[in-house]
């Protein structure tokens, strides 16, 4: 019956340890949020823009589908499926999880077990072999008892035996060593809690990095559909003005005009022809950019041109300023890397407590290996120790001064990241409610240079004016229609940019 008994007060005292261990509060401060930030009503530049409630359910989406763009939802799905930046994250992910179970662990008692064969023989030349004793004999004959010798003092060394001794023996042991902090100031405790915020971090910045991908790639999308669309208006341009050089050339052969109309038509030409190259040039450069955000090599990736014809512009209601911090996944990431600090000031403290440990060891032990793990074999031992620090030379305070800098440095960082998150949202609001107006000022240019270009042509056909009218009336045209397309392709990135802004959705 004692081994049940045995067994039964180790188990005991475990649970006894484990439950005071977690009833103890956690030295170091409790998290309660991040620092109050100053929130705006609403946002200044919202007077082309009508207030509306946030949707949560689509924080995160696939909000690129508000383009109704198939290429584009195309694209951005590979992008989320081999982009290296995405992938990167995802396996960020994953490694700090694992901390997050490494932490945990320290929860429960390390176990393990260390089987050892020796064989030892012991010296000949040692005190105990060569009856070498020194000081009380515990084998003093009392003066009393029949057969003492009264001449041998009670204090005299009794030497047994000068003839030395020699032993060979084996010692086979298998034990179990147990090792278990009890976590009573809380140090584990804040260690896991700091591991499960970076661990919550590492989520957003994953979420923040799908947005900024995903962004990117639309945004780099609409910069060369706004490319093509441009090139296409300076290929009818180049055009027009080979037209005007070839009228001006056959003026002048007939002696109508000066070799300055001439001279004119050629410069005007070869300044559209270098502006062309110039847009082509740049097109390239970001279609090798959507390449590797796509995740493929620049060298095997083509996108074919296309104009921006009938492209809508959706409206992005800016929703309320208030809920801007919790939508947005790098101010979630940066409030997820206070929690984080937060806990470490509590690992901080707790290295200025004891720690106390329970150990023990169970297992067998014998001479022989055949009886190694016989009943009589068996051993165990069971016990607490503590450890206190006395002098650590100010590791420990400087420990903790560093986790409260390091606290006051992710506050920083967080109310920085809050005030990018507004500046962010004002910009992309102002830039598009301008661009708004710009555009409809453009459109009215080229409504009246269309218009110019039909009297032009009515005029000509009366014979009323030269071709060349017509000509400049077609450049007119054709520059505005640039300027406008420009315009265009700009407002759809500033609304990528927008969406962007707002969290990824409004």
């Amino acid at each position: 019956m004692r081994i049940p008994r045995t067994l039964a007060a180790i188990f005991a005292t475990f649970v006894c340890a484990s439950a005071l261990a977690g009833g103890i509060p956690a030295v170091g401060p409790d998290y309660h949020g991040p620092p109050g930030v100053e929130t705006p009503a609403t946002y200044k530049n919202t007077p082309a823009w009508k207030k509306a409630e946030p949707r949560d359910s689509q924080a995160g989406g696939e909000w690129w589908k508000v383009f109704r763009d198939p290429t584009l939802d195309k694209i951005e799905a590979q992008a989320m499926a081999a982009n290296q930046n995405i992938a990167l994250a995802v396996d960020r992910i994953s490694e700090l999880q694992a901390q997050v179970r490494v932490a945990t662990a320290d929860f429960l008692p390390n176990i393990d077990t260390e089987p050892d064969a020796v064989r030892e023989r012991l010296t000949n030349n040692g005190p105990e072999q060569r009856g070498e004793l020194v000081g009380q004999n515990p084998f003093s004959i009392p003066s009393s008892s029949p057969g003492a010798a009264s001449s041998l003092p009670s204090n005299q060394p009794l030497i047994l035996s000068t003839q030395p001794l020699t032993r060979t023996y084996n010692v086979f042991s298998f034990p179990v060593d147990l090792n278990w902090e009890l976590d009573l100031f809380g140090r584990v405790r804040r260690n896991r809690e700091a591991a499960h915020a970076t661990a919550q971090a590492a989520v957003a910045d994953l979420n923040n990095t799908l947005l900024s991908v995903t962004a990117n790639v639309a945004e780099t999308y609409y910069s060369i559909r706004a490319f093509d669309a441009e090139i296409s208006v300076l290929e009818r341009t180049i055009s027009t003005r080979q037209d005007g050089l070839r009228i001006a050339q056959e003026r002048l052969g007939a002696g109508l005009t000066s070799d300055l109309d001439v001279t004119r038509a050629q410069s005007d030409l070869a300044s559209d022809q270098a502006d062309l190259y110039a847009v082509q040039r740049s097109r390239a450069e970001m279609e090798n950019a959507l390449a590797t955000l796509l995740g493929y090599p620049a060298s095997d990736f083509r996108l074919a041109r296309r104009a921006l014809i009938d492209t809508r512009i959706p409206n992005i209601p800016a929703g309320l300023p208030s809920v801007l911090l919790e939508r947005r996944p790098d101010v979630a990431e940066a409030e997820r890397q206070l929690a984080a600090a937060n806990a470490r000031i509590g690992v901080a403290v707790a290295a200025f407590f004891p720690v106390i440990r329970l150990t023990g060891a169970a297992g067998f032990e014998s001479a022989d290996m055949g009886d190694i793990f016989d009943w009589e074999s068996r051993m165990w031992q069971i016990g607490p120790s503590i450890s206190f620090p006395l002098f650590e030379g100010g590791r420990n305070l400087a420990n903790l001064r560093a986790s409260q800098a390091q606290y006051r440095e992710q506050v920083d960082t967080y109310r920085q990241q809050v005030l990018i998150a507004f500046q962010d949202v004002e910009n992309a609001l102002a830039d598009l409610h301008t661009l708004s107006d710009q555009s409809d000022a453009q459109e009215r240019a080229v409504a009246s240079a269309v218009k110019a270009l039909e009297l032009s042509q009515s005029q000509y056909g009366k014979g009323a004016s030269n071709f060349l009218d017509v000509l400049d009336a077609e450049r007119t045209l054709l520059s505005d229609e640039r300027v406008s397309v420009q315009l265009l392709g700009q407002r759809l990135q500033d609304t990528v940019l927008l969406i962007k802004s707002l969290g990824g959705t409004w």
